[in-house]
Order: structure tokens, then C-alpha cells, then sequence
């Protein structure tokens, strides 16, 4: 009679009919028209005492300005829309984009998804959202309003997974209708799910026997088993668990949540009270279709400036596409109105024919079919509600043709959601069009978060915005630990981006993205992921090491050289790694994931092996005595693919041998066709190398791109770091002095002479007077530099030690003005080395034949930092197989001193899993392992950790070609 309802889910009042059957909101036997004669009586309901009994008021309040509140503090009036007050249809403009100024800041957020916390604590974040006036109970802790210069995008998927679907969507509907060019609601494939309610629990045309099922679904659940399996009986209720858990993406508990959510705002709520409550949300002649009025004020697609906001992200068929249409849309302005319009006249078509009916085929449809489809994988590729920007968990960038249709309309950005992947938004930069694709869903950023309120908690206490505002767009949050993150990106001019923000949205060699900026200790350090489905693994990395870790393309618009004067060793090693999602495993020791496990080397992968365009060959292990059968038959293998136009590229951390040398054995002792390769000759010409040179000349200039020695690589570090002048050089052989004299490091202070023979006076035994008479001959050592040494003794380590003590004390002792802490670089971090096999004839008969291993390099480095580290923690500073110091050398452009490998087109063949296959996979390389060095297959079905799991495996490379 006071023109006001109260509630929205009301207790059911069944009316016996002739037939025995119960009206109510599934209809009558004959018509459907008994629905909107009862639906009012059945819809009315009075809280008995509950803290949610406040009323429903049918008139929406016209729109207010910012400033003005409540007159009563204790005001608890609650103004939601409904069709009897003002509709949305009333106002065709309720959906006009403003013009975007500088002064305005748009905030996103999207897949709230039920979980009533996560919008609370999103306003708490926001700039632009206010609670306002007294408390509201069980409705918030106010009303919400919205600044003069704020726009709030709602990014789609307001329903289904928490205790707050009824709130979210009527605050969200509310806070539209007041502020109609500040407020936009993107729809999402939950929300237009709700359309199926009405026909799917009609039981006019619906039969609980032989339901309709979504031919979306490729492999259906049937009702009857979900019904025998959860111990249901046969009804409507029981159909709605169905519909919710097995073919419309919720979980379990959903239906559990509803009801939560019922009894939370009515004080107390049945299964009839949930089965009402979804169906009256969408039903035309419901007195309160609150669902169905947020889906009239959605739209599918937004334009804000030069921003695009959609659920789920644009492909090649999507973009541009209209259904119904035969031709696409070329402006993506035009497309989104033309696209919005369609949706208006499927949702006005699904209020005429909300139920079952049949087409002039006699095929079963309803009105509104064609949006409902729209939200579900049934749409194919032509839908960009339904669409996942993930391949495996990790981000890919948007397509040629997708990049070109928004371009060419002047948008920089495309913010979607739908799509969960860590705590933190994923942005993916585009460096062609300087696209911004930002990915904001982080609806599982913690499956263990507190189930108190809301048993579907996935989102635990992260929570993050993005935020618009001129030409920037700013990403910030907290992660469920309660670190800050934040970043600011130029959408407009990405080239001005400063560091570290810039590594945002810019992908490592690794495959993993960067994904956000944080601050630890007073340092700042980015985060970066690598997913593998929903487990995204993380990692704080330093800005250094990230900008060593770009890949090629990535290294354009900013300054990412790397100042290896400045550089910490640290910074070489890997970081900790832990799961952004607690809850779903993580794979151990992955930062970087490519392999979960090898394939053996056949005909199949023969053909992938094949595609590649360089091979990058280890040289011990792989590479056999060239006098053997085997050992021949390994060669030819690699100069037929060096025949087919291939590029080969060897490198070895045997630290004896410089690149001439190395080189020179590969061409004259094992016949290997370096010098005939395509790759070859065009880098001679690119050159200018005479095609009358010779040999040697040609050598000289293809070992800087054709192979590389760690021997190499220490040198090459030495001189980018900048102050290393006199390093005391622990080796064997002339490789390492000879490429340190190369780089103009010549005052070095060795365990050998200049023809690599062992100085006399390491020979000794390690005393007071040797390491004394050692010392004075260099006392102004600057570093040590660790080869592989074939002589290593306790003297050498005890000077290397007392170079190291001794510095470290006179600079203490001076407050810094002289002495210092040594650099420790090593030529490998190998533990062991294999040099050879026993011959067949050996005489021990049970020993013939044998893998014959020495202490690696990694090992020799390890007894100088053990002897050190009781003052400081020393870490030496690998530059061998898998460093990052060999990774940066060999993706460098050979214009700045690399060989320019290019690592997605690549295949590392080694028999390392540490320094050969890990090398591959952080790379981003397929790799070939082969069993004919260091590993055995023993080792390799122990091994673990998927960062050093191969591609292939092969005995040996001689039976890659039989």
C-alpha cells in the first residue's frame, strides 16, 4: 500500500492448482501468464526482525552531485532501480562515453565476482569512490559516491563466486543510474549467463528427464549423474545445482553462497528461496529483475579516449565483429556502438521471449539466444567476452590484424579482465603500435585465503586498480603478504617511461613477463611470472639482471645496456621464487618452465628438430674422438646440417682453449665445414673480408661470431666491468691470458707463464714463505679470475684466499680509502668435467669404456669462496654455461659485440643438464640432450627440476641421422 516492497528473495507461498501442480515462477500448465498474475504476491515478503530488513524504495532518486549527503545520518533508505520506477530504456544516453579530459581519472576493476570483501577494500584504495552517510547493516558501511572528475569501469563477471552477488549488482546498478556518464558496467560471460534461468527451470517446456543441455559444452555432465552422484532428488533445485556447478562455471559452493547471502540480508533463506531468487533476478515480470536490469545498463564493449574496455580481449575474428553482420566493422568507435546495439536488441528480444519456444524450423530456442551464446566458448573465436589471452598461464601479445584495427582507430589501450593471473595485473607491450594490453582479473590471487565470510575465497587480501588519468596509466595494489606495488606506464609515449617502470608489460628471455615494480629495503626490484595454467610462479629480480634478461625485441624504447662496473654478483645469481597463487602447486625451482618432461629423439621430433635455423652444439660430451666410427658419424651429422643452410654455433666452458684455439680444433681436427657455412660466408662479405683472404684471415674474423669460450667470456666481462686491471688468473694453457691481452687486460698476474707452462713457485707446498714470495710479486691484484686449472693446490687457493682476507682487512682498517673487496669470477660453475673415456683395450677388463671425470671448474671456484666466507659472503661471478654473462653474449647484436642468436629459432644440443639444458630453457631454446658425456640416463630420470628438463634426448648425435 506505501508503494514500497521489502526484500528481494522472498519465502515461497505455493498455490495448489486443479492439476496438482504449484504455481509459481516456473509458470502454469497452460500459460505462462500466471507468472506475472502471482509473481508480485509471491514476490512479497517482510523480514521478520533481520539486521536486513530495510525496504526497497521502487523509485530510483534522480542523480546527485558529489557533495551532497543523507540530511539524516541514520538514513537508511535503499534506492534501487526497478521496472516500475524509471528504467534505463528510458534514457537512450545513460551510455554516451564523455570526453576524456586530463583532470578525469577512470578506475577499472572487474571479476568481483561475488566476493563482497574485494569491493570493500577496493573502495578503500580507489581516488574516486567514497562511502557517504550513516551505516547500512548488512548493505555497507555507507552509500556509495563517485568524485566530479571520476569515471569507475565495471569490467564484467559481478556474480557467482561469494556472498555478494545480490549487493555487488544492485550498489553497482544504483551508482550507474546516479551518475550515468561517470559509471559504465562492461558485461561478462557470468553476467549474461543468468539469461538461462527462466527457460532452463520453466516447467511448462523444460523436462527434468531430458534437459536441454549447452551445445557449448564438449563434454556434457548429465543432470541424472550429477543427481546420483551428490545425492539429490530429481527437481528444480536439484537442476539449478546442476546448471551452477557443471555447464555455467561456478564452484560447488555457489548455490551454498546465494543462500548465505539471502539469509545474511533477510534473516533466513531455503533452497526454494535460492531457486527464486535467480530466476525473479532476470524474469521481465519480476517486481525487482535487478540482474536483469544490470544487464540492460551493460554494455559489450567501451571507448574512453584512446581506450578500449572489454570482458575478455579482441583476436583477429572477434575484432570488428558484429553477429549478424556480414561485413566487419574497420573503426573500432563504430564497431563497439553498432556492437552495444546488438546486445540492446537480443536483451529487449530475451524480455519478449524469456522461455522456450520454436523457430520456423521447429528447433527449440528463446528470445535472446544469440547474446547468450555470445558469452560462452559456443561463440568460437568471434566473441570477445569468452577469450583467454593466455597460452599455458602466460601472456601472448595480440595479433597483426588486431594490433592494426585498433591502431588505426587511435587506441593505446586495451583493458580486459575475465582472465586470472596472479595478484598483480598483466600488461603486454606492443612495440610496433605501442599497444598497451592490460589484463586486470586477479580473481585467484590466493586459493587459501580466509574462508570466514566467503568459502569461495580465492582473492585472499591482494587486491589492485588500475588507474587512468592523462597520459598514464597506473597499476597499484598490495599482495596478500601486504607488500606495494606500483608502476606508471605512458600510454601515449611509452619511449618515456622511466626505469624501472619501463621493464613493465616487456618480456625476458625466460618467457616470463614483467609484471610490476616493488620496493624492498629501499631498493627497488620488479616482479616478474611465468605461468603454467593457473600456477604462476614469481620472482623479485633486480633491474639489472632484468635488463640483461630482455629479449631483443624488448630491448627497444629505453635505456636496458647494463653497467657491468656497477653490477652486483648477486644480481648473476637466481632470486627467490615463490607462487602467486598459495594453493595451486607451483613446479619447485621454476622461475622459468619449458620442459615438464623429455621426449625421446624420433621422426617426429626429427621434423621439429629440423625447423630450427641455428644450433648452438656444447663441444665436451658432444663432440667424440673424430678417429672413431662414432665420433666421424657425429661430425657428418653436423655438417649436413651446416650443408642444409644451417648455423652452427659452438661453445665450450673450457676455459684452456681461446676462441682462435677453439676454432682451429673445431676446422682442422674435427673437419666440422664452419668455414663453407651460408652464415658464414654472408658474415665474411658483410665484413669485407676479400674473397682472396686467407684461411686464417677468415678464421680471425668468424670466431667472433661463430663460437665462444669461457675463456672468452671472462675477458669480455672483465673489460665491460671497467676497473678490473690486475687479476690474479688461476688457469692452465694460454686460452684465458691470450683472450684477456685481446680485451687490453694485460697486466694480469698467472699460475702460468706465456706459453701456459705452471710457474715454479706454485709447485711448492703451502707455507708462510711461498705464499709471502707469491704476494709480493702482485700486490695490487684487483680481482680473481678462476680457469680450469689441471695443477689446482692448497698454495694457489691460499694465495687466492690472502689476496682476498688481506684486501678486505686494509680496507676496514682504512675506512675504504684503500684495499676493497675482491671480485671472484669463474669460468664455469661446472662441479665436474668429463675428459674422455677409457680405451676398449683398458687393463682392467670391467673398467673398458669408461666416462673418465675430473673436477670441474664450478668445484675450484667453490674451495676459493669456502676459504673466504668465513668474513663475507663471497659469490663468484659465473661467466660460463648457463650464466647470464654468456646468455647476454650470445643474444647481443654482433653490431655491439654478441653473436645476435636468435633464441625462439634455436636448439641447444649438450650433455649437461646444468650448464647445457638449463642454458636452453632460460633461454628460451629447444634443447637436445645427449647421453654420450657427463649425464646418463640414471641421472636423467632422478632429475627434478623442470628447468633442466631437455626437449629430446638421444644417445648420441651420431643417431640423429642414422
Amino acid at each position: 500500500p506505501n508503494g514500497k516492497i521489502a526484500g528481494s528473495s522472498p519465502a515461497r507461498r505455493q498455490q495448489q492448482l486443479p492439476n496438482g501442480k504449484i504455481a509459481g515462477i516456473f509458470g502454469s500448465p497452460s500459460s505462462h501468464e500466471l507468472l506475472a498474475q502471482t509473481s508480485k504476491r509471491l514476490h512479497r515478503r517482510r523480514s521478520k526482525g533481520s539486521v536486513g530488513a530495510e525496504e526497497v524504495q521502487l523509485n530510483a532518486r534522480s542523480p546527485r552531485t558529489d557533495n551532497e549527503r543523507s540530511p539524516d545520518p541514520t538514513y537508511q533508505d535503499h534506492s534501487y532501480p526497478s521496472p516500475s520506477g524509471p528504467s534505463v530504456r528510458d534514457n537512450r544516453d545513460i551510455n554516451e562515453p564523455p570526453m576524456i579530459t586530463d583532470e578525469h581519472i577512470v578506475e577499472f576493476i572487474t571479476d568481483v565476482e561475488g566476493n563482497w570483501e574485494y569491493l570493500i577494500n577496493f573502495v578503500s584504495q580507489s581516488k574516486i569512490l567514497d562511502w557517504i552517510g550513516g551505516p547500512r547493516g548488512v548493505w555497507g558501511p555507507g552509500e556509495l559516491a563517485i568524485h566530479r572528475n571520476g569515471i569507475l569501469v565495471f569490467g564484467g563477471d559481478a556474480p557467482d563466486k561469494g556472498p555478494g552477488d545480490i549487493r555487488i549488482i544492485k550498489i553497482l546498478t544504483k551508482l550507474k543510474l546516479e551518475y550515468p556518464s561517470q559509471v559504465f558496467i562492461i558485461l561478462g560471460n557470468r553476467d549474461l549467463m543468468k539469461m538461462r534461468f527462466l527457460a532452463e527451470l520453466d516447467e511448462v517446456d523444460e523436462n527434468l528427464d531430458d534437459p536441454w543441455l549447452p551445445t557449448w559444452e564438449k563434454q556434457p555432465r548429465t543432470l541424472s549423474d550429477f543427481l546420483e552422484k551428490e545425492g539429490l532428488e530429481k527437481n528444480w533445485i536439484g537442476k539449478l545445482r546442476w546448471m551452477l556447478e557443471c555447464n555455467m562455471g561456478c564452484q560447488g559452493g555457489t548455490f551454498s553462497t546465494r543462500k548465505d547471502e539471502l539469509a545474511h540480508l533477510y534473516g533466513t533463506a531455503t533452497d526454494e528461496d535460492v531457486l527464486i531468487s535467480y530466476t525473479e533476478s532476470v524474469n521481465p515480470a519480476s517486481e525487482d529483475p535487478w540482474m536483469l536490469e544490470f544487464l540492460r545498463i551493460g554494455v559489450i564493449a567501451l571507448v574512453l579516449g584512446d581506450t578500449l574496455f572489454v570482458h575478455g580481449g579482441l583476436q583477429d575474428e572477434s575484432a570488428g565483429h558484429v553477429p549478424g553482420c556480414s561485413s566487419k566493422y574497420n573503426k573500432v568507435q563504430d564497431w563497439a556502438t553498432a556492437l552495444n546495439a546488438w546486445k540492446d536488441r537480443e536483451l529487449s528480444e530475451f524480455e519478449q521471449i524469456p522461455y522456450w519456444t520454436f523457430d520456423k524450423h521447429g528447433k527449440k530456442t528463446r528470445g535472446g539466444a544469440a547474446l547468450i551464446q555470445y558469452g560462452t566458448p559456443g561463440a568460437g573465436k568471434q566473441t570477445v567476452i569468452y577469450y583467454n589471452p593466455f597460452d599455458n598461464g602466460n601472456p601472448v601479445k595480440r595479433t597483426e590484424k588486431v594490433r592494426k584495427f585498433l591502431d588505426e582507430s587511435g587506441i593505446k589501450c586495451l583493458i580486459t579482465g575475465h582472465q586470472p593471473h596472479g595478484q598483480t595485473p598483466t600488461v603486454v607491450r606492443h612495440m610496433d603500435t605501442g599497444l598497451l594490453a592490460i589484463t586486470a582479473d586477479t580473481s585467484r590471487s590466493d586459493s587459501k585465503g580466509s574462508k570466514v565470510f566467503n568459502p569461495l575465497n580465492n582473492r585472499g587480501l591482494a587486491i589492485s586498480i588500475v588507474r587512468l588519468q592523462g597520459d598514464h596509466v597506473f597499476i597499484e595494489g598490495v599482495s596478500n603478504d601486504g607488500e606495494k606495488h606500483a608502476c606508471k606506464l605512458n600510454r601515449r609515449h611509452p619511449s618515456k617511461d622511466a626505469m624501472p617502470d619501463a621493464l613493465v608489460g616487456r618480456q625476458l628471455i625466460s618467457n616470463a613477463w614483467v609484471k610490476t615494480v616493488v620496493e624492498r629495503n629501499g631498493e627497488k626490484m620488479v616482479i616478474v611470472a611465468l605461468g603454467e595454467g593457473f600456477n604462476v610462479t614469481v620472482e623479485a629480480m633486480r633491474i639489472q639482471r632484468a635488463c640483461l634478461n630482455l629479449r631483443g625485441e624488448y630491448r627497444e624504447g629505453g635505456d636496458f645496456d647494463v653497467s657491468f662496473q656497477k653490477i652486483n654478483p648477486h644480481e648473476l645469481r637466481r632470486s627467490t621464487k615463490k607462487k602467486d597463487d598459495s594453493g595451486f602447486e607451483a613446479l619447485a625451482d621454476a622461475s622459468v618452465v619449458v620442459q615438464a618432461s623429455y621426449q625421446n629423439f624420433d621422426g617426429v621430433a626429427l621434423k621439429a628438430f629440423e625447423e630450427a635455423q641455428t644450433y648452438v652444439f656444447a663441444f665436451n660430451g658432444v663432440l667424440m674422438d673424430p678417429e672413431t666410427d662414432v665420433g666421424q658419424k657425429i661430425i657428418d651429422n653436423i655438417n649436413r646440417l651446416i650443408t642444409n643452410q644451417k648455423r652452427a654455433v659452438f661453445i665450450t666452458n673450457d676455459s684452456t682453449m681461446s676462441r682462435k684455439s677453439f676454432l682451429h680444433k673445431l676446422t682442422n681436427e674435427f673437419d666440422i665445414d664452419i668455414l663453407q657455412s651460408v652464415h658464414s660466408v654472408a658474415t665474411l662479405k658483410s665484413q669485407g673480408t676479400s674473397s682472396n683472404a686467407t684461411v686464417e684471415e677468415k678464421k680471425d674474423v668468424l670466431q667472433r661470431l661463430c663460437v665462444i669460450t669461457s675463456a672468452y667470456t671472462c675477458a669480455w666481462y672483465c673489460k665491460q666491468h671497467g676497473k678490473i686491471k690486475k687479476p690474479f688468473v688461476i688457469t692452465h694453457g694460454t686460452g684465458l691470458l691470450e683472450e684477456l691481452k685481446l680485451a687490453g687486460i694485460k697486466h694480469y698476474f698467472a699460475t702460468v707463464d706465456e706459453d701456459g707452462n705452471p710457474k715454479k713457485e706454485f709447485s711448492e707446498p703451502a707455507s708462510l714463505a711461498a705464499i709471502e714470495g707469491i704476494v709480493k710479486q702482485a700486490p695490487g691484484v684487483d680481482a680473481i679470475l678462476v680457469g680450469w686449472d689441471h695443477r689446482l693446490s692448497a698454495l694457489t687457493v691460499a694465495v687466492a684466499e690472502n689476496f682476498i682476507r688481506w684486501n678486505e682487512e686494509l680496507y676496514d682498517e682504512t675506512g675504504g680509502k684503500e684495499g676493497g673487496i675482491l671480485p671472484i669470477i669463474t669460468c664455469s660453475s661446472d662441479l665436474d668435467a668429463m675428459i674422455g673415456r677409457t680405451s676398449a683395450d683398458f687393463l682392467v677388463p670391467s673398467f673398458q669404456n669408461r666416462k673418465v671425470r675430473a673436477m670441474g671448474n664450478g668445484m675450484m671456484a667453490n674451495a676459493v669462496c669456502q676459504r673466504t666466507g668465513m668474513m663475507h659472503s663471497h659469490i663468484p661471478i659465473d661467466v660460463g654455461k648457463p650464466s647470464q654473462i654468456l646468455q647476454e653474449h650470445l643474444r647481443r647484436d654482433p653490431k655491439h659485440g654478441g653473436l645476435g642468436v636468435d633464441f625462439g629459432r634455436s636448439v641447444m644440443v649438450g650433455d649437461n643438464l646444468e650448464a647445457d639444458v638449463k642454458l636452453a630453457n632460460e633461454c628460451g631454446m629447444k634443447s637436445l640432450l645427449v647421453l654420450s658425456g657427463v649425464t646418463c640416463r640414471e641421472m636423467l630420470e632422478r632429475e627434478e627440476g623442470t628447468d633442466r628438463m631437455p626437449t629430446w634426448v638421444i644417445d648420441s648425435f651420431a643417431n640423429v641421422y642414422p
